[in-house]
């Protein structure tokens, strides 16, 4: 990558797109792994990677996908409830005043 280093394009990336990315490198220091982390990967792996330590954390990301995808269902829904419950609570509020 000629106009960006990885960190850069992962940045990048992070901005514009939803996108969870495992950041590979042979780089294992800590400040290496952490600044992979600040510029936005989910994890990171230390080259050469192992097929079986690859399936281990894309399945880690994916559950935390889902259950991420189910709290916000279910906060949406909690928030459609309770805008509901506003609405007919106005409705009453509103006839009892046009009976007065």
């Amino acid at each position: 990558m000629p106009d960006m280093d990885g960190y850069k394009l992962l940045e990048h990336v992070g901005l514009e797109i939803d996108l969870h990315v495992i950041m590979m490198s042979g780089d294992s220091t800590t400040s290496a792994v952490m600044k992979g982390i600040r510029h936005g990967a989910c994890d990171y792996l230390i080259k050469p990677v192992r097929e079986e330590e690859l399936r281990n954390i894309w399945q880690h990301v994916v559950r935390k996908i889902l259950n991420e995808n189910k709290e916000h269902d279910n906060s949406s829904s909690m928030e459609d409830s309770d805008w509901n419950k506003r609405g007919n609570d106005d409705t009453e509020y509103t006839s009892s005043v046009a009976d007065s």
